[in-house]
């Protein structure tokens, strides 16, 4: 009798739960055989990656939702209650493909893991679901029900009929304590816990197991049930194989009153709280979002929070709550409640490092359910107090089931300004601060600040924020006070009202000894800076002692960012970089650019590509400047201006090797554009070691323009190809293309045009003594070799001694003899003119 109701409370409610074949989804493709010797279903252990993986899909239906699993062969395994999740347990490794899992009423997520050599999916609920399982042709389904929607208790019986009724219940109560007998007995419980829960149980008609007679089953629900197998003696201890199979099926039914198992230390093949899980080898699996399809109407706000900030406070002050806290803390050993307890009222003060230290700390228990996520939640907070990022799947940024979370923009705004993401913080400011609303005001006016620091020059931002803010409550600590006044104060200067701005300062000043007032003396000083005479020498003194006395913290940065941009105004290009060097190198903003490395870059911009009216040193000082501090252009894209403006320097100053190094740093997106592809190809052309044939190709894809043609000119003249260099800069008046051109012609011999090309630069007035005289000898070397007279005035000639006398055996073949005299005459003509040319043109 013991044993028979012992199993008829096992396996009676999963007979009765499975579902018709009729509703089921087809079967799916065969599996491929199992390993010899393992269990049903399992995977070998050596190489779980290389199974197929096992498709889980979902389904909605009136009542509830379901969960199925295309297993082929049904592995021993287990359904269990985790707080408000559920968990299923299947013996052996195996690769569930969630991904096909669409979104229902009921679950609002789901995970995979892989621990103590089983696979575990959890299903977190969306609701106070209860949970059925059963198996139809190879597939494992769980269905998913609220609480609310279970079958209603069985009518209460008649008169006639209490003591049949109380008959049943007496059975039932002692099948309740055998039940736990077993447990203790199979190590499933310890005796303390079976008799508390023994103490502590519910009414007959609540209890998880199934009445004395079966309830009704509808004719959809109902399937035919095996029979049951005869029940062992009860003087008999059951086999091993029963007692597996025993142990298996009580942990399904014990599942409510048990809880969740302790989970094992953490350990290299162990996930923690704080690591996704992972399946073998592999990457973690993907946790599917459930978003709604594109297109469906908005869901409407949520009618309760998530969750209350103001609730973190408690009701008294912060003194006696924390000795409350610390001393639950205490007397609970390390109990997760009391651990969130006290950390939420740390981080409702603001003391993020405080609230993180008591998170940090080893637990008794190992949390599930709605407990984890309190804790997780708190100590993201503590994380984006400190300017620290946290996870994606933080409940902080988890969708709801069935409604849009009115703080989730705020959560979002935070996330991205501590990720110094500002376009995303503009998109999200507007929802952003109709959230803030809602939050208590010390946490109001440290998150606004946070947010605030991000958006920085973007004033719509920030007016946007502040409106959150700009009401001050009657009781503000003066810390409070001075950041107020700092962000009031920011505002008014991007809105050019420098009056409002000085009196937020002061204000701020005069809030004690705190950063923010230090912060607002030291911008006090920044706004006397341009005043004249000792008042503005005063301010340049303050300035640099608080640069130099917290060099190594946020307050120094900014007192060095504000000398800097003042030098900046001053024209003090060079102070001003090594002043922004020095700010750089504090930057303590995890994911975020540093202000003075962006201050450097804006000298740079100013020393090499706009210097917007200010005096420039000279090109040398420049590039020297540029060279020293180039570290600071800005990586990719952004800094390809900086270099493009220092590679056209270079050029301009005959340093093509350099750069060619600089346009070897441009980036591709950068390089193909017209001004930058010219600069690239001039170096090209023009350094040694750089590549003419790909100059060339540079510039067959430009338009045509004067700068394309002095740049094939130049890779052309490199390539062996004077002629055509010099053909390229016909079109081109000016005269450092005219004297290219003809020097071009003049190496390509064809002396009749270098000559004439020499005799039109001697007209030109602007040729200067120099280039006079080189122009005058050449043209006298190719006239003589070209055997003509070039018709140019005595005057315009330099006055060189060889030159005329040149230039009169050029012309004189007028009358020469013919024949062997001729040739003789040619011999001789040819060694006057040898003996008047330079040693240049001899070679």
């Amino acid at each position: 009798m013991r044993r028979s109701l012992l199993l008829a409370s096992l396996v009676l409610p999963p007979l009765l739960a499975q579902p018709a074949v009729a509703q089921m989804p087809p079967p799916p493709p065969a599996m491929p055989a199992a390993v010899p010797g393992a269990a049903p279903g399992a995977m070998p252990d050596a190489a779980p990656d290389a199974a197929p993986g096992v498709r889980v899909r979902s389904g909605q239906h009136p009542d509830r939702g379901r969960v199925v699993l295309h297993l082929g062969s049904i592995p021993p395994h287990s359904l269990r209650r985790v707080g408000q999740d559920h968990e299923i347990r299947l013996r052996g490794l195996h690769r569930l493909d969630i991904s096909a899992l669409r979104r229902l009423r009921e679950v609002k997520g789901a995970e995979v893991r892989q621990e103590a050599g089983e696979t575990v999916l959890l299903l977190r609920a969306a609701c106070d679901c209860v949970a059925e399982s059963g198996v139809v042709e190879g597939m494992l389904f769980v269905d998913l029900r609220p609480a609310s929607s279970a079958p209603p208790p069985a009518p209460a019986p008649a008169p006639a009929q209490v003591p049949a009724a109380a008959r049943e219940a007496g059975q039932l109560a002692a099948a309740r304590r055998r039940l736990l007998d077993d447990a203790v007995r199979l190590g499933l419980m310890n005796p303390g816990q079976a008799e508390a829960m023994l103490r502590g149980a519910p009414a007959v008609a609540a209890l998880p197991f199934p009445p004395a007679s079966p309830a009704p089953v509808s004719p959809a629900q109902a399937s035919p049930a095996p029979a049951s197998p005869p029940a062992p003696a009860l003087s008999a201890r059951p086999p091993a194989d029963d007692l597996v199979s025993l142990r298996e099926s009580m942990l399904g039914r014990l599942a409510l009153l048990n809880g969740p198992p302790a989970a094992p230390a953490p350990s290299a093949s162990t996930p923690s709280a704080s690591t996704p899980p992972r399946m073998g080898g592999s990457a973690p699996l993907p946790n599917p979002s459930f978003a709604a399809p594109a297109g469906t109407p908005p869901r409407p706000a949520c009618l309760e929070p998530a969750f209350s900030l103001r609730d973190w406070a408690g009701e008294a002050g912060f003194v006696e709550q924390l000795a409350a806290r610390r001393g639950a803390l205490a007397l609970a050993d390390h109990g997760a409640a009391e651990t969130a307890a006290l950390a939420e009222l740390y981080a409702f003060h603001e003391l993020n490092r405080e609230a993180l230290a008591v998170l940090s700390a080893p637990l008794l228990e190992q949390p599930g359910g709605a407990l984890r996520e309190r804790l997780e939640r708190v100590r993201d907070v503590a994380r984006l107090l400190g300017r620290e990022p946290i996870s994606p799947a933080s409940p902080l940024l988890a969708e709801a089931a069935e409604c849009a979370r009115p703080d989730l923009p705020l959560w979002r705004a935070l996330v991205a300004a501590v990720g110094g993401d500002a376009a995303a913080l503009a998109r999200l400011a507007p929802q952003a601060r109709a959230a803030l609303r809602d939050v208590p005001p010390d946490l109001r006016l440290a998150f606004a600040v946070i947010m605030a620091e991000a958006a920085e020059e973007d004033a719509e931002t920030l007016r946007t924020l502040l409106a959150a803010i700009r009401t001050a409550p009657e009781e503000q600590r003066p810390d409070q006070q001075a950041r107020r006044g700092l962000l009031m104060a920011r505002m008014a200067r991007l809105e050019g009202n420098r009056a409002e701005e000085a009196l937020h300062l002061e204000r701020a000043a005069r809030a004690g000894r705190s950063v923010p007032a230090l912060q607002a003396r030291m911008r006090l000083a920044a706004l006397s800076l341009s005043r004249p005479g000792a008042e503005g020498q005063r301010a340049e003194a303050q300035l640099m002692d608080f640069a130099r006395a917290y060099r190594f913290d946020p307050l120094g940065e900014e007192a060095a960012i504000l000398y800097a941009q003042h030098l900046l105004e001053r024209g003090e290009l060079a102070a001003a970089l090594a002043v922004a060097e020095g700010a750089s190198q504090t930057n303590r903003r995890s994911g975020m650019e540093s202000r003075g490395a962006r201050l450097a870059a804006q000298a740079l911009r100013l020393l090499l590509v706009d210097a917007q009216g200010l005096e420039l040193p000279p090109a040398g000082e420049r590039l020297a400047l540029y060279w020293q501090y180039e570290g600071y252009a800005t990586p990719g894209e952004r800094g390809d201006d900086i270099r493009q403006g220092a590679l056209r320097l270079m050029l301009e100053e005959g340093l093509a090797d350099a750069a060619l190094d600089v346009s070897r740093q441009l980036t591709p997106a950068s390089a193909g554009r017209p001004e930058a592809a010219l600069l690239v190809a001039r170096a090209e052309a023009m350094a040694p070691q750089g590549d003419p044939q790909r100059a060339m190709a540079l510039l067959r894809a430009l338009p045509e323009s004067p700068g394309t043609r002095r740049a094939a000119a130049m890779a052309l003249g490199r390539m062996g190809r004077p002629l055509e260099a010099a053909q390229a800069l016909e079109a081109l008046q000016a005269l450092p293309d005219r004297l290219a051109r003809t020097a071009w012609l003049f190496q390509a011999q064809a002396w009749p045009g270098a000559a004439d090309a020499y005799a039109e630069l001697l007209r030109d007035p602007a040729l200067d003594a120099d280039r006079r005289a080189e122009a005058t000898a050449r043209l006298a070397s190719a006239a003589a070799l070209a055997g003509q007279r070039p018709g140019v005035a005595p005057e315009l000639l330099a006055p060189e001694a060889g030159a005329a006398a040149l230039l009169q055996l050029s012309g004189d073949t007028a009358g020469a003899a013919r024949g062997v005299a001729a040739a003789r005459s040619a011999i001789a003509r040819s060694r006057q003119i040898e003996g008047l040319l330079p040693e240049t043109a001899r070679n």
